[in-house]
């Protein structure tokens, strides 16, 4: 086993889940760290969990010092309650942690976030993921994996209406999806970890984005 130390976000999320059950089980780290609100069960000997205040993660500075980050929060419009709220979670607070982890040592980053991404989009959620894209990209990373699934399928233990009914349509429709179509095929939530994992493993250097075909690929 390596001595390289993994800080994960958003550990109890549909993507998260896995992820940490992944890096659990991977020798490439000897330490799986990860942050969230409430308490939660140790994943494995090499998991340690603390319950930090999003709001005010400088006043957790040390908790930042890794080797490698991977960020996997992620929020609804609706579930934040407004647009500010919203971009707090899947913006402000993941730029926030990049830099405070960077500044501790990180060189490798992994991001869960959206097809359709662009800070330049009228649509409010691709406009968000794609600046938090951009944020990301900036901090200094040598290595930095923007992962870009679609509409994510699995087992969530929230509800998201929405996404229940897009599942709904999309799931039969799936093979039928194919040439430019391809990329609106749900995406496993398990091959999203199972790509980022590998990709902060490999930690190739420079920036590295992967569009649903290609998270596919990296997963298998």
């Amino acid at each position: 086993m390596s001595n390289r130390t993994v800080l994960l976000l958003g550990s109890t999320g549909l993507v998260g889940g896995h992820v940490l059950r992944l890096l659990s089980r991977d020798e490439t780290w000897s330490r799986v760290v990860t942050l969230g609100r409430r308490e939660m069960e140790r994943a494995s000997p090499t998991h340690e969990h603390h319950v930090v205040d999003f709001d005010h993660l400088e006043n957790h500075r040390d908790l930042f010092r890794c080797d490698d980050l991977a960020i996997c929060l992620g929020t609804t419009i609706k579930q934040a309650g407004s647009q500010d709220a919203f971009r707090r979670v899947d913006l402000e607070i993941p730029v926030d942690a990049a830099e405070l982890a960077n500044d501790r040592g990180a060189t490798r980053v992994a991001l869960v976030s959206a097809y359709g991404a662009d800070p330049s989009s009228r649509i409010f959620y691709n406009r968000v993921k794609g600046e938090a894209e951009e944020a990301i990209r900036s901090v200094g990373f040598e290595s930095v994996t923007l992962l870009r699934p679609s509409l994510l399928d699995g087992d969530r233990e929230e509800d998201r209406p929405g996404e229940r009914i897009g599942l709904a349509v999309l799931r039969p429709l799936a093979p039928l999806l194919v040439g430019p179509l391809r990329p609106f095929r749900p995406t496993n939530a398990e091959d999203v970890a199972r790509a980022l994992v590998a990709s902060l493993r490999e930690g190739t250097p420079g920036v590295h984005t992967l569009e649903p075909e290609a998270i596919r690929e990296r997963a298998a």
